[in-house]
């Protein structure tokens, strides 16, 4: 944490002339006293590596050959940087490259429209040692005689000169590439994935909500809220201790103490919820309306629960109509009641 960048109440004095970066083509002067350039650059982030990439194209006075030259610079981690930091280092780099010419009209192309707002208006923000030292490159360059102009371009926009920055780009965020420059960690960043870190996960532990995750592989999930959202409070409580298992029936109650054995009055097997649904003898009868939703699904406590089984498709939304037969089910015996 001792590289992290430090982001200072303002970049630049409230009375320093901004950098008038433009979000559309700015009319030139007809006037050339030294020459033209023009600079592409832009940003890469990928196989956890940010870089950037610079292409710069010379015209020099009375009209002589053009002069291009390329080049790519991996900045650092993913983990540290991020694209729109790595647009401003390339725009720093680009124009210390340049800094040394005299009454040249020089166009800064990026396609990073943060960027380019960004220099235009600078805040407390992250990138700030970046604006900085472009701000300090620009004053440099003006009093040589030369003019700035910052152009954002959109990168649908058929640009030759910023095709071959990201082309450089690519080949600075190249598997197993090392970084080139030593800059601090972008704070946004840093903060970012601290936080995403930090966020507790949503996943039931292994050990608890074993019955629950056994009727429903999508817990959890949005879906609880279109099965309790329009039921009573009755319905509600008895399709809860279905879904969990935490219910009026002797398996449970014998394992919390509360009863004496954990078998069905009907002396069959262990009284569960799969039993107590689907097989106990005492309640056949009314048994009718599970039976009659489903031929295919017979069985499946999942369907019953409006729970997603392991061979659902992704596509897969709870059977509501199976929901409330198996809530009227329940409820019809009175065995889910308190006593």
């Amino acid at each position: 944490m001792e590289t992290l960048e430090t982001i200072n109440p303002f970049t630049l004095a409230p009375w320093e002339a901004r950098v008038q970066a433009g979000v559309e083509a700015t009319p030139q002067s007809p006037i050339v006293l030294g020459g033209l350039i023009q600079i592409a650059t832009s940003s890469s982030a990928r196989n956890e590596l940010v870089g950037f990439g610079v292409a710069i194209e010379r015209q020099p006075p009375r009209y002589r050959k053009l002069r291009l030259k390329t080049l790519s610079v991996t900045l650092g981690a993913r983990a540290e940087q991020n694209p729109f930091s790595a647009e401003l280092a390339a725009m720093a780099h680009a124009l210390n490259m340049v800094v040394g010419v005299k009454d040249y009209r020089i166009t800064l192309l990026t396609s990073n429209k943060a960027a380019a707002l960004t220099l235009r208006n600078p805040r407390q923000q992250s990138g700030q040692e970046f604006v900085y030292q472009l701000y300090k490159l620009i004053r440099k360059l003006r009093r040589n005689g030369n003019q700035i102009n910052v152009r954002w371009i959109s990168t649908s926009e058929d640009n030759k000169l910023r095709g071959l920055a990201k082309e450089q780009a690519r080949a600075a965020t190249q598997e197993d590439t090392i970084p080139q420059k030593q800059v601090p960690r972008m704070k946004s960043t840093t903060l970012n994935i601290a936080r995403s870190q930090a966020v507790p996960n949503n996943d039931l532990p292994a050990n608890i909500g074993r019955h629950a995750k056994r009727v429903d592989a999508a817990l959890p999930g949005k879906h609880t809220r279109q099965l309790y959202d329009r039921l009573s409070w009755k319905e509600a409580s008895v399709l809860a201790q279905l879904r969990t298992g935490m219910a009026r029936l002797n398996g449970y109650l014998y394992r919390i103490n509360v009863a004496d054995t954990d078998q069905c009055a009907c002396g069959q097997a262990r009284e569960t919820v799969e039993h107590f649904l689907f097989r106990c003898q005492k309640w056949t009868a009314h048994r009718t309306e599970l039976l009659q939703c489903t031929n295919t699904h017979r069985g499946n406590i999942s369907f019953f629960l409006g729970g997603k089984s392991p061979s659902d498709d992704q596509k897969w939304t709870p059977n509501l109509e199976a929901v409330r037969a198996s809530i009227r089910f329940a409820i019809a015996t009175g065995r889910l009641e308190a006593t």
